[in-house]
């Protein structure tokens, strides 16, 4: 038997992920703050999530699985919890097209994309996503992101900002389709997978809105630069260092969480040290799509890494937002472009100073 949060479960060759306790703990968090009880684990495997959501968090469960071994290993588990709960065994889009949830959850085993059009169609308020097929989304495998997400990209410094950005930008795109707006609660970039909790409404001025946040990002492998466009038909071909860029999206350009929901979750007295710390990172990051990696830069400028928290500093001195990012320590999301980053590169580890 396994003991995971509140919830005791028996596995019995099922599908279970113990790397993954880590996102189910804060998914907990989270979904105690949302304004949803009916909610679909629709690929339950165990049933671990849809259990501790019970237990932890006051959601109403329905599971879902297509293996009728795991329909049986969560009958079993709902028992040893003492949760009352509907089981169906079939195929997750399917059951999501037949009836619509308050929140529905997509963790599959690789790529959600096949599940994404139903998701959308079904939830009525949440929408949760887990993609571990993170190659195709942050531009190490550019075929399988142009084939699953009619999206392009390449590898970049930052490539976590990308993938996250590009798997939100999948969503928001296909909510559109039934005159669903978006609203992103919180995301993140962890280990082998990204994350997103997503809240939609429905409205057709407003899903007409989500587009204001949907653009491209213009890379430059040379110097790293990076330059934002929106969906309006403008384009950009050469950096400013004469280098062709890359037209990396369509992707998601707004924001990346809702701070004060997450604010308030650090507020808990019970949170680990490792939670709160990785949840800290997330609260405190800026909301520009630029990021930037400073070990790259100052490589490309011929200069040793200065510490990050003094080129955030630095940034902020001179006008510019700036923070560090929850995925890596030595990148940095900014309102700055490429040249007063690599400014304050330059004058911090040289020692200029400033005027």
């Amino acid at each position: 038997m396994i003991r995971e949060g509140k919830a005791l479960i028996v596995t019995d060759g099922v599908f279970y992920n113990p790397r993954m306790k880590f996102c189910r703990d804060l998914d907990m968090l989270i979904f105690s703050k949302l304004d949803a009880k009916n909610y679909l684990d629709s690929l339950a495997a165990s049933g671990v999530r849809g259990i501790r959501a019970a237990l932890e968090a006051e959601y109403q469960p329905i599971f879902n699985d297509r293996d009728k071994r795991a329909v049986e290993v969560i009958r079993r588990n709902l028992s040893l919890n003492g949760v009352e709960a509907e089981v169906y065994n079939t195929d997750a889009a399917v059951l999501m097209r037949e009836r619509n949830f308050d929140h529905v959850d997509v963790d599959p085993f690789g790529s959600p994309v096949e599940f994404i059009d139903s998701a959308c169609y079904s939830a009525k308020k949440y929408l949760s996503v887990t993609a571990t097929d993170t190659a195709a989304l942050c531009g190490s495998a550019t075929l399988a992101g142009l084939r699953k997400y009619s999206a392009f990209a390449v590898k970049t410094d930052v490539y976590p900002e990308i993938g996250v950005r590009m798997l939100i930008g999948f969503i928001a795109r296909e909510a559109t389709r039934y005159e669903k707006h978006v609203r992103v609660v919180a995301s993140w970039s962890k280990e082998h997978y990204y994350r997103v909790h997503i809240k939609l409404k429905k409205s057709a001025s407003l899903s007409g809105k989500v587009y204001e946040k949907i653009g491209y990002i213009f890379y430059c492998p040379r110097c790293l630069a990076k330059y934002v466009s929106l969906m309006d038909g403008s384009t950009r071909e050469t950096c400013n260092c004469k280098e062709r860029l890359f037209m990396l999206g369509p992707l998601w350009t707004g924001e990346l969480k809702d701070a004060n929901l997450l604010e308030s979750l650090l507020n808990d007295t019970q949170l680990s040290n490792p939670l709160k710390s990785f949840l800290t990172r997330i609260v405190q990051e800026a909301d520009s799509p630029l990021a930037y990696n400073i070990q790259q830069l100052a490589s490309r400028l011929g200069l040793r890494a200065p510490k990050t928290e003094e080129v955030i500093y630095f940034l902020q001195e001179i006008g510019y937002e700036a923070s560090g990012t929850h995925y890596c320590g030595y990148c940095i999301k900014t309102s700055a472009g490429v040249e007063e980053v690599r400014r304050a590169i330059t004058e911090l580890v040289r020692g200029y100073k400033r005027s």
